[in-house]
C-alpha cells in the first residue's frame, strides 16, 4: 500500500472542517493528537493479482461414474496360512491399470474413498502436591490411527458382488497388509493393520456397497538373528 502525504497541517481542529481520507466513495477523518491530517491518497488495489503460473494436479483417471479421480487405494495383494484349515491362502496382486507393469499390480483398488489419518502422543502426567498441573514425561508416539470409508460402485442395477468378496477377504487377513495411495504414502504409511471394519446395507441402495474400516499403521521389524 502507498500513501503519498500531500499536506500536513498543524492547527487546532474546527468543528466545520475536518480533513479525511478517500476510501472508495467514502471519506474516513483522519485525527492524529489534536491534529489534522490533509487528505491521503491510496491505492485502491492493495495486492498485486495473482500470476496463474503454477499447474494443477492432474487427476490419476476417471471413475466408473466419469468424475475426476485425485486420490484413490489399493490394497496390495499377501499370504498366510489359515489357522483352522491350515491351507496357504494367496492374494495375488492380479490386477493392473491400463499403462501399468506386473510390478505395479494390486489386488483391489478403491477408487471412491476419504481417509482420516490421526496421531495420539504418549505423555505420562504425573500430579504433585502443592503444584498447580502436572508434570509432563514425553515417551513417544502412538500408531497412527487411520479411517476409511468410501463407495465401491457397480454397473447400473448389478450389485459389485466379486469386488466386494475381494474386499472382505483382505479385511480378514490376519497380517499386516500393503496399501498404495500417494495421499496415505505421503504420510509414511505403507502398511497397514485392519482393526475393524463394516459393510452396511444402504435403504434403496443396490448398485453400489458402502464400506469403512479402521486401522493402525504398521512398520516391518527386521531381526537379525547373531550365531552363537
Amino acid at each position: 500500500m502507498t500513501l503519498k502525504l500531500l499536506q500536513v497541517a498543524n492547527y487546532i481542529i474546527d468543528s466545520k472542517f475536518l480533513p479525511s481520507v478517500p476510501i472508495g466513495l467514502a471519506r474516513i477523518p483522519i485525527v492524529i493528537a489534536n491534529q489534522a491530517v490533509s487528505t491521503l491518497p491510496i491505492d485502491v488495489n492493495l495486492y498485486p493479482p495473482l500470476q496463474n503460473t503454477y499447474l494443477k494436479d492432474t487427476p490419476l483417471g476417471l471413475s466408473t461414474l466419469n468424475t475426476p479421480i485425485y486420490t484413490d487405494l489399493s490394497l496390495l495383494g499377501c499370504q498366510y496360512t489359515d489357522n483352522i484349515t491350515n491351507q496357504l491362502v494367496v492374494l495375488a496382486n492380479d490386477r493392473f491399470r491400463l499403462s501399468g507393469t506386473p510390478q505395479s499390480g494390486f489386488y483391489l483398488n478403491l477408487e471412491s474413498i476419504l481417509i482420516q489419518v490421526s496421531q495420539n502422543q504418549r505423555v505420562i502426567k504425573t500430579e504433585i502436591q502443592g503444584r498447580n498441573g502436572t508434570v509432563k514425561e514425553y515417551i513417544g508416539a502412538d500408531d497412527l490411527q487411520i479411517t476409511v470409508n468410501g463407495v465401491i460402485t457397480g454397473k447400473n442395477g448389478q450389485y459389485p458382488k466379486e469386488d466386494v468378496i475381494r474386499l472382505k477377504k483382505w479385511l480378514d487377513a490376519p497380517l499386516a497388509k500393503g496399501v498404495t495411495a500417494w495421499w496415505l504414502n505421503n504420510l509414511g504409511v505403507n502398511n497397514i493393520v485392519v482393526e475393524s471394519y463394516s459393510i452396511p446395507q444402504q435403504k434403496g441402495g443396490y448398485s453400489y456397497q458402502v464400506f469403512s474400516f479402521n486401522a493402525v499403521a504398521d512398520t516391518p521389524v527386521e531381526l537379525r538373528i547373531v550365531g552363537q
